[in-house]
Formats: C-alpha cells, sequence, structure tokens
C-alpha cells in the first residue's frame, strides 16, 4: 500500500500511516525541535559532504575496497595503510536530526540539505542490510548545484550514516570525488568522512547499493557498502567496523542537494525511480522486514520543485 507524506520539518519518529498523518498535522513536542542555525561564514574552510559540513583535514579517501577500523585504522589486503584519528572539531550536521534540518543564516534563498526521502524506522531489531537499485539521472540543464543520491541507513542516535552515493557537482572534499558529472563512490559519515574513490557513471546507468553486516566480533559489527554501476561495472567500496550503535532508520532513496536557487539546478529528466528496495535485520541469516516506507518533503531553504516522493513498497520514486 502505498504512502507519501508531504512533510514541512517533516517527523521522522512516524511508525505507523496512522502516526504519519498525525504528526503531519500535529507534530509532536520532539519533531518540533528547533532548527540548528548554520554559518557558513563561521566555518570559513569547512567542505560539505553527504549529510555534514566538516574540517576538510577531517574528510578522507581511502582506497577501494579497505576497511574502516573503529579506531581510525585504514586496513588493506591485512596492512594497515593509514590511521585518522576522529575529527578535533565536532561536523555539523546537514541532514535533519528528528525531522528538522538545519537552516543556513547567510546563504537566503539557497537550498541547502535534505530535500525529499523515502524512509521507514525499523522497531523490531537492528537493521543489518539494506539494498536496492536506482537509475542516474539526465545532467541538470545548469551547473552550480551539488546533488546527493542515495540509500541509507542511520542508528537511532542519528549521528552516523552509511551510505552508497551518486553525486553531481564540484566538492572540494577532496579526491576525484566530483565535478559536472556523476559519480559513485561509498560513504561513512560520523566523527570523520571517509569515502572510497570515485568512479564516474553515466546518465541511464543502473546503480546498485548495497550496505550489510559481514561479521560481528567482540560487540564490534563490520560492515560492508558498496556501490556498483550495473551497466558498466564500475565499483567503489568501502569496509567499516562500528560499535555502540543500534541501527533502525533506513532510506531507500534520499535527494540531498547544496546551492540550489532555480529548478533547473536539479537534474533535467525531474525524477528517479529506486527499485528492488529490500531492508533485512537477523544476520547471518537475513530475513525481509516487512515494507513500512513512507514518503517525506524537508524544508531545505531552496526553490520549491514539485517534490513529490512515491513510497510503494519495493518500487520508490523520488520526484523534482
Amino acid at each position: 500500500m502505498s504512502l507519501t507524506q508531504q512533510i514541512t520539518n517533516s517527523s521522522r519518529l512516524a511508525g505507523s500511516s496512522i502516526a504519519a498523518l498525525a504528526i503531519a498535522f500535529c507534530l509532536s513536542p520532539a519533531a518540533q525541535a528547533q532548527s540548528v542555525s548554520v554559518s557558513l561564514k563561521a566555518h570559513p574552510g569547512w567542505v560539505q559532504v553527504p549529510g555534514a559540513l566538516i574540517r576538510p583535514d577531517c574528510v578522507h579517501e581511502v582506497p577501494n575496497g579497505s576497511q574502516v577500523a573503529d579506531n581510525g585504522d585504514i586496513i588493506l589486503n591485512g596492512s594497515i595503510v593509514a590511521h585518522y584519528d576522529a575529527c578535533p572539531e565536532a561536523p555539523i550536521s546537514t541532514r535533519p536530526v528528528h525531522g528538522v534540518g538545519p537552516q543556513y543564516s547567510d546563504a537566503p534563498g539557497t537550498g541547502n540539505g535534505w530535500v525529499e526521502a523515502v524512509q521507514e524506522e525499523v522497531t523490531t531489531d537492528n537493521i543489518d542490510k539494506i539494498s536496492g537499485t536506482w537509475t542516474v539521472p539526465s545532467d541538470p540543464k545548469d551547473n552550480g548545484g551539488l546533488i546527493y543520491m542515495f540509500n541509507a541507513i542511520e542508528p537511532t542516535s542519528e549521528n552516523l550514516i552509511l551510505q552508497p552515493v551518486l553525486q553531481y557537482g564540484a566538492t572540494s572534499a577532496g579526491g576525484d570525488i566530483g565535478g559536472n558529472y556523476w559519480v559513485i563512490a561509498s560513504w561513512m559519515v560520523g566523527k570523520n568522512a571517509l569515502h572510497s574513490p570515485g568512479e564516474r557513471v553515466n546518465p541511464g546507468d543502473t546503480i546498485s547499493g548495497d550496505t550489510y553486516v559481514t561479521s560481528v566480533s567482540s560487540g564490534k559489527t563490520n560492515w560492508e557498502i558498496k556501490s556498483k554501476d550495473t551497466t558498466t561495472g564500475a565499483w567503489s567500496d568501502l569496509g567499516v567496523w562500528t560499535s555502540g550503535y543500534e541501527f533502525n532508520w533506513a532510506f531507500s532513496g534520499v535527494l540531498e542537494a547544496y546551492n540550489i536557487t532555480t529548478c533547473s539546478d536539479f537534474p533535467a529528466n525531474g525524477s528517479t525511480e529506486f527499485k528492488s528496495n529490500v531492508v533485512d535485520r537477523g544476520y547471518p541469516s537475513f530475513s525481509s522486514v516487512p515494507a513500512g516506507w513512507f514518503g517525506a518533503v524537508y524544508s531545505y531553504g531552496g526553490p520549491s520543485c514539485g517534490f513529490s516522493p512515491t513510497a510503494d513498497g519495493s518500487y520508490n520514486k523520488l520526484v523534482w
């Protein structure tokens, strides 16, 4: 059954269609939390990554297929090839927290942050896997915006996100990770932002995004984040260890954008489809979580461009 919510400062606390509709009309005090004010001028030189504004020395490209240990070691083929301490200054989240996105105090009229999503909250057990495919949309008519599209999981604390990401637009985050073309890379954004190398993809290609548990040891969980262009075979993968998190937020598709001043900054074809969306629990014997997807439109501070997320089981769609 399809359920789509159009929500400004939407709540991410809805667990059923009844709760979602109630929240749409009467937000709970938690969901009405005050938006955090973000000043770009107060953070000169900081860079935008998926879901966070962060110091550039806290963004790290790691080799394709490497593992990020929870102590910051980067491991490739069994050897430590790098080490990164936690960022000395906390990143500023630019994705919604308790359903409320931040407001950019010195970028009036510019769109920044999550625009729309199809999502669900899993309350019966930890999420151990999310998978799905989506189509690379057309290039935007106008360049200048920074666009991210992905599926993802987040823990209850909402201070970490694991995501295979499709990106268009230039960013100063380092590495071959953006320009006026599409790339895929796998990201972990928390105290630091770490990503696998960017791989070029093309409009019309099919992207598969998979994030899943590969092992559990001594209270630590090992994840594989896989981004793949199934049309060309290009891939960009990242392995990460986490501990102390309960993952219960799943996103089958998210449109996140920055520096948006006109609707022509979005991809010209106006939509993309997210298919074969599955959320599993119960590692190592994965079992499917019944689909509870709902759509949400967030107040991102930019032009309104006909945003309309459609949630319909394993097939979901984002429209702009």
